[in-house]
């Protein structure tokens, strides 16, 4: 086997650290429902011994250099002395030097984010780096480094510190943050990065402290300091039944005295959060014109949040219980997280406008996109479930489909008409122009060995109903989960020359030896992502490069990776190609 050799030495398992730590970042966002790539590395400033290196940095693809971060710690030194906390003093001789280094490390870590998100080809990353923990002759900072543009698609509030207090911002905020807390603890231990698992946390665990972390912060920006049950105060009451029913209303936190919300019925004796069957049963009473009023602690009457609150205050937050073991947290009309049966994640049910109007672009001639999106979004206001069905054929299927459905005069209708309509079971029918010509459509279809049987019926309808020959269609599925289906699932178009560049870069860098394997990895998770795309001509140079690759693994590691062939898609066709000039 090759010999392992570290350059940029601080200790022995910087390298399995490091890998074992963007797998669990990996894991945790896959289970938040947060496809994203992130970037691991550690930064190590020395401060003993006789080393070739002042700085150090352990990384994967060689993006950075020592001399990159040379400047850090006088930047750090400048930002402590122009901090106010600097100034503060405790009286404990011992209590005020551990806050005064602390502060001294935080700037530092601060330093380092902002140099890294300076340097030329990193601006499109925002980088979270923790404080440092002394690894042999060296302070090493554990940094995590996300796209800028899939971080900014994360529903947040814009509050980051109120009263000395950081505040977590967003539930992919809160992960990243547990995710650095636990991997500095370890770095206390021996051999840091030897166990691959580092953490010592199931998934579950790190996105339930992330949760309990980002509700506690979130929940002091309304005015109360002590919310660190808030999270299991919140399922109880979504599983507790009253009288045989589902639980469902909406539950407004804020300060009493706040101005951003009216007080229709102040209850004489506030109820205690913790009193869960009170307030569910309080619950009961909320509706159109008033909700749940609490300021954290207790429950203190019902009324609504005004319609002039700002929300650059982040003071006002609403918990909406959907059905039996599913309620999300919202501030200004946006869902901040979704919990379903005690797991959180990103809520599920935003439209995906682009694909849904891509895809009426693709299957009609001259739709109306704003009428259908309006349709599309109206009937996602739905109580337990709902379809849209748009066909090219409306009329025609109307009158195909009417024993299993009513046929009406084809008109547009209002959103709340809409809305209203998913009160009955079966589909909307609207044509391309976004005109209703049905209503409890029950779609047909034959079974053809597609479709999902952990699915709902409504899901396995409409995926019966596309793969038999019907006009082309567009059917919207929203479950009674909170989950959206645009179907059919086509690949989206893309550029000719993006995947033609992601091919090239994969094969000029596959060639090199040594190869950057890291690198390697990464271009061809690029090119997995447009597989579709692929030509057979393509697919053949792609799998000899990477056989190469695993020829000189094996070679110099005795290792040898198994990967599946890469083929042609048969499905595949010019349709899939954005103009170039798009």
């Amino acid at each position: 086997m090759g010999k392992r050799f570290i350059e940029q030495f601080m200790w022995g398992f910087q390298d399995t650290f490091r890998i074992s730590l963007k797998m669990e970042f990996e894991r945790a966002f896959e289970h938040i429902g947060f496809p994203a790539e992130v970037r691991c590395l550690l930064v190590g400033f020395k401060v003993a011994g006789d080393h070739p290196f002042d700085i150090c940095v352990e990384q994967g693809e060689k993006l950075y250099t020592p001399e990159d971060f040379s400047d850090v710690q006088r930047t750090a030194i400048r930002k402590y002395n122009k901090n106010p906390e600097s100034e503060f003093l405790i009286s404990d001789p011992r209590g005020h030097r551990l806050h005064q280094e602390s502060l001294m490390d935080e700037m530092r870590a601060e330093a380092l984010g902002d140099r890294l998100s300076s340097l030329e080809e990193q601006k499109a990353w925002t980088f979270f780096v923790g404080k440092s923990v002394r690894v042999g002759d060296y302070e090493v900072h554990i940094v995590a480094g996300i796209p800028k543009d899939r971080l900014g698609e994360v529903p947040r509030i814009s509050t980051t510190s109120r009263d000395r207090m950081a505040i977590v911002p967003s539930l992919v905020h809160a992960v990243i943050w547990d995710i650095l807390g636990r991997a500095r603890r370890t770095l206390y231990l021996p051999d840091a990065g030897s166990d691959l698992r580092i953490l010592g946390a199931s998934t579950d665990e790190i996105v339930r402290s992330a949760t309990e972390h980002m509700l506690r912060t979130m929940i002091y920006c309304a005015g109360y300091w002590f919310a660190s049950d808030f999270h299991l105060l919140m399922n109880q009451l979504s599983s507790l039944p009253y009288e045989g029913r589902e639980g469902a209303g909406r539950l407004v936190l804020a300060r009493a005295e706040d101005p951003a919300v009216e007080v229709n019925l102040k209850l004489a004796a506030p109820v205690k959060n913790r009193n869960t069957p009170a307030v569910r049963k309080l619950l009961e009473g909320s509706g159109p014109t008033a909700d749940v009023l609490s300021n954290g602690e207790f429950v203190y009457g019902l009324g609504t949040v005004r319609p002039n609150y700002d929300p650059a205050s982040d003071s006002v937050f609403v918990v909406t219980f959907l059905r039996r073991g599913y309620w999300e947290l919202s501030h200004a009309g946006t869902a901040l997280l979704a919990a379903r049966d005690g797991i959180t994640s990103l809520p599920k049910h935003v439209l995906d406008e682009s694909y849904f109007r891509d895809l009426s672009d693709r299957l009609f001639s001259e739709p109306d996109d704003d009428a259908l999106t309006q349709a599309a979004q109206a009937i996602g206001k739905h109580r337990h479930g709902a379809m849209l069905v748009i066909s090219a054929d409306a009329k025609g299927e109307s009158r195909r489909l009417s024993p299993q459905s009513w046929a009406v005069e084809p008109t547009l209708l209002s959103d709340n008409f809409l809305t209203q309509l998913t009160d009955m079971d079966g589909a909307v029918l609207l044509d391309p122009q976004g005109r209703c010509h049905a209503i409890g459509v029950i779609l047909d279809g034959s079974a053809r060995g597609e479709g999902d049987p952990a699915r709902g019926s409504r899901f396995n309808n409409a995926v019966r109903y596309l793969g038999s020959e019907h006009p082309p269609a567009i059917v919207v599925v929203y479950s009674a989960d909170g989950g959206i289906d645009i179907l059919p699932k086509l690949h989206p178009r893309v550029l000719q020359s993006e995947v033609n560049a992601a091919v090239t870069a994969y094969l000029a860098l596959s060639a090199q030896r040594p190869p950057d394997l890291e690198r390697v990895n990464r271009l061809w998770k690029s090119v997995d992502a447009v597989s579709f795309y692929l030509s057979a001509e393509q697919c053949e140079a792609l799998n000899q490069a990477r056989e190469g690759i695993e020829d000189w693994r094996m070679e110099n590691t005795e290792i040898r990776l198994q990967h599946p062939p890469l083929r042609p898609d048969s499905r595949m066709n010019s349709t899939y190609w954005s103009p170039e000039g798009d």
